[in-house]
């Protein structure tokens, strides 16, 4: 799995810590500052959104908290922290926020994808995912019964 660069992994956790302090202000030059926002398939219409906006989104795997990485806690969110339970077909920038050594990020779904950080050590990498229509399942392997979520990528 790639490594991202420093500024990339300082701009996630000021992502992931945007609820609990004053917003960050992202580096211009980082890719992930450039994307739009994935919506919330509660206030979203996958309709409504352009090609164009559907191919550049960035999404979150998060594991565990800001406060306590090793949380009992696992989700998909936007760049603003937001859950995401539901977003178009396209292709994706995916940056994995997971900073527990008891914990890991597994993504998988159609298309083939199946998408795993280690749990032993952490990861905030990113990587490029195309989700096609279909249900995609997220869970931390050690803990399936009680971490694990769904998101919905419609046609």
């Amino acid at each position: 799995m790639a490594r991202i660069s420093p500024t990339l992994a300082a701009l996630a956790a000021a992502l992931l810590l945007a609820g609990c302090s004053a917003p960050a202000t992202p580096d211009a030059s980082s890719p992930a500052a450039e994307a739009p926002s994935a919506t919330s398939g509660a206030t979203s219409d996958a309709g409504t959104g352009s090609e164009a906006e559907a191919s550049s989104m960035a999404l979150m795997a998060v594991v565990g908290t800001a406060d306590d990485p090793e949380a009992y806690e696992i989700s998909i969110t936007d760049a603003d922290g937001q859950p995401v339970t539901s977003v178009p077909a396209g292709d994706y920038q995916l940056t994995f926020v997971d900073e527990s050594t008891m914990h890991n990020f597994h993504l998988m779904g159609p298309g083939g994808v199946d998408i795993a950080t280690d749990v032993a050590g952490s990861d905030t990498s990113t990587v490029e995912v195309t989700l096609e229509a279909g249900t995609y399942e997220y869970l931390c392997d050690p803990h399936p019964g009680s971490m694990a979520g769904t998101l919905e990528v419609t046609g």
